[in-house]
């Protein structure tokens, strides 16, 4: 399973950020175009949109963006978002709501995609190759995409389905080769919004949980290559939600298997044979910095664990929301920040200091008791392969308990049968690690931690 960071703060960060990410394991990052910052705030009497080198467009801050992630050696993921007023159609907006997020008009964001893919095609004035791209962000949640209902009838997902499938015309058009992830879908069906199942299904023209069928009547097809998704939990890594229709950690297989229903019906159009499943946001609150967040054992825990849960559930990139802890301006509640950095943030990106599940991020590891030993799962911090020692404490010290081989990209995993791997399961209170290449693991113990009610973004 890849990893990467999804790191909007890197906007205003020097290099040394996407160097952090990199040494954190990850191999991408995400860079969030604003659709509005980039083009005039004024619809020109004479321009090109489609064209990356039109004069009323301004790419500057992007185009460091996208260098830096390429100077660490980071994949550049590119999602596009937030239109020009002139863009958007509706006549009334939420005032709470974001700017730029009304009903934007597929013509227009189709050119704009256009020119970004062509800006960032490997051969416009020296700037790097992007291959993968995203439209929207959370298209299922009111406050990033409006409108969610017209007179009572759910019109969010037919008017993201549009907005999808223009996008991906327009990066292909340039590019064969480029990939279009979709959703990349909020959690929950709050007030206002949609759950994301039922929004998929909606976009997908699918109907029915169990088992997932086209449904009659509805011709609609996405293109795209990847479905993404952001499963915040108010748990622990298997934590489910009450809501049918809402994607926790622990509701990805059902995701899963939509998604691979919805390909074998022809409801995808992609050259893919079968649709990868990524989650681009994941993470909870750190206790500290937030005094409602997780305390940094069970964090540290739950880190390695929440990787595992996705790539048992079929999910081949898990992206961790985010390098750093973002700003807390002063009055807002912390539950209401984002606190769940690898890092402390610091006055500076320099004085940052890391937090002790950066390394359970980048070298996951994780060991439950079974019926005649313990099972271990984990991913080398280089995404290599090669022999992974395996080792439990006793008396103070360090021991050898097994080898196992990583596979080409770097997972392993085993079921350890010794007796001596039958005592740590039958007293479930011991710890395990594992060493590969000179790297140690965060240990993970076997004494089983129980879910409890803890909501992502702190109490």
């Amino acid at each position: 399973m890849a990893t990467g960071v999804t790191a909007t703060d890197t906007l205003i960060s020097p290099q040394l950020a996407y160097d952090r990410i990199k040494a954190a394991g990850g191999d991408m990052v995400r860079v969030l175009i604003y659709w509005r910052n980039v083009a005039p705030s004024k619809m020109p009497s004479s321009w090109d949109p489609a064209n990356p080198a039109d004069s009323h467009y301004d790419w500057s801050e992007y185009d460091r963006q996208v260098e830096r992630a390429r100077e660490a050696g980071l994949e550049p993921l590119v999602e596009l978002y937030s239109a020009p007023d002139w863009a958007e159609r509706c006549k009334v907006k939420d005032p709470d709501s974001y700017k730029g997020i009304c009903d934007p008009n597929p013509n227009d964001f189709s050119r704009f995609a256009t020119a970004a893919a062509k800006r960032y095609s490997g051969n416009f004035q020296g700037l790097p190759r992007v291959r993968y791209w995203e439209p929207w962000n959370e298209p299922n949640l009111s406050v990033f995409f409006q409108p969610q209902f017209r007179k009572g009838k759910k019109v969010s997902p037919a008017l993201y389905r549009e907005l999808l499938n223009r996008f991906a015309g327009a990066v292909q058009g340039v590019n064969r080769s480029n990939m279009v992830i979709g959703g990349g879908l909020a959690p929950n069906g709050v007030k206002g919004s949609i759950g994301p199942m039922d929004f998929t299904r909606r976009v997908l023209c699918m109907q029915g949980r169990k088992k997932p069928k086209v449904k009659r009547g509805c011709g609609g097809r996405g293109r795209f290559d990847i479905w993404a998704t952001n499963p915040f939990t108010t748990g622990g890594p298997t934590h489910k939600s009450a809501d049918p229709d809402s994607v926790a950690l622990g509701d990805l297989p059902g995701l899963r298997k939509l998604i691979n229903a919805s390909k074998r019906s022809g409801k995808v159009v992609s050259r893919k044979k079968s649709i990868p499943l990524w989650v681009t946001e994941f993470s909870w609150d750190s206790k500290p910095s937030d005094p409602g967040g997780l305390p940094m054992r069970i964090l540290t825990r739950w880190t390695s664990e929440a990787m595992y849960r996705a790539w048992k559930a079929g999910v081949s990139r898990f992206m961790w929301l985010t390098l750093r802890d973002w700003p807390r301006p002063e009055g807002v509640p912390w539950n209401q920040t984002i606190d769940s950095g690898l890092y402390f943030r610091g006055a500076t990106i320099e004085k940052d200091r890391p937090k002790p599940n950066l390394q359970a991020f980048r070298f996951p590891f994780v060991t439950f008791p079974a019926r005649k030993g313990i099972t271990i799962w984990g991913r080398t911090a280089s995404s290599t392969s090669g022999k992974v020692t395996i080792e439990y404490k006793k008396g103070g010290k360090w021991r050898k308990l097994a080898t196992v081989r990583a596979n080409r990209n770097g997972i392993f995993q085993a079921s350890i049968r010794k007796p001596v791997a039958r005592k740590l399961a039958k007293r479930k209170r011991d710890q395990v690690r594992a060493k590969y290449k000179g790297e140690t693991s965060r240990a993970f113990s076997l004494r089983p931690q129980r879910d409890f009610w803890q909501p992502p973004f702190g109490k």
